[in-house]
């Protein structure tokens, strides 16, 4: 395994190259999820074309080990509507994180995840939301996240 050192993570999801390679890591996880290919002619350009519509409101972050991409993450901009005498403010919502299994408990996860509470703060953002899959709750709970309700996890980021 190489060390998380050599791995980069970056903001993506602005150029038809970051586009197909979240589309390819989709799949990828899709197909680990299923167990075994998912025969779907097309899936990438159609999941490139989503992508490119909701850039407007989802960020994307790209884990790429020698020009290879190994992970991503992403997260919906959740804005709050204006209220008199209030900083206008909002929140993230960290939708698909996925690192490759070769590469997991190397810390791109937590490199890709940093990146989201990175730009999290520096929006001004309250909180980060999430509703994990059980078996990653407890990385998110190794970063600080806690029960936010039934099923989801917050970081409270607000000063």
């Amino acid at each position: 395994m190489r060390p998380v050192a050599q791995t980069q993570v970056r903001s993506c999801a602005s150029s038809p190259a970051d586009r197909a390679a979240l589309a390819a890591l989709r799949r990828r996880w899709s197909e680990e999820d299923a167990g075994s290919p998912i025969e779907d002619p097309g899936f990438e350009e159609r999941a490139a074309a989503w992508i490119e519509a909701n850039e407007s409101h989802r960020l994307a972050w790209l884990a790429e080990d020698g020009g290879q991409p190994v992970g991503f993450v992403t997260a919906i901009v959740v804005e709050r509507m204006p209220t008199p005498g209030s900083p206008d403010s909002g929140w993230g919502y960290v939708h698909h994180l996925f690192v490759v299994p070769e590469r997991r408990s190397s810390g791109v996860g937590a490199r890709l995840l940093a990146a989201v509470v990175a730009e999290a703060r520096a929006r001004g953002w309250e909180q980060l939301l999430l509703r994990p899959r059980p078996r990653s709750r407890p990385f998110y709970e190794r970063a600080g996240f806690i029960a936010g309700g039934d099923r989801f996890l917050v970081l409270r980021l607000s000063p």
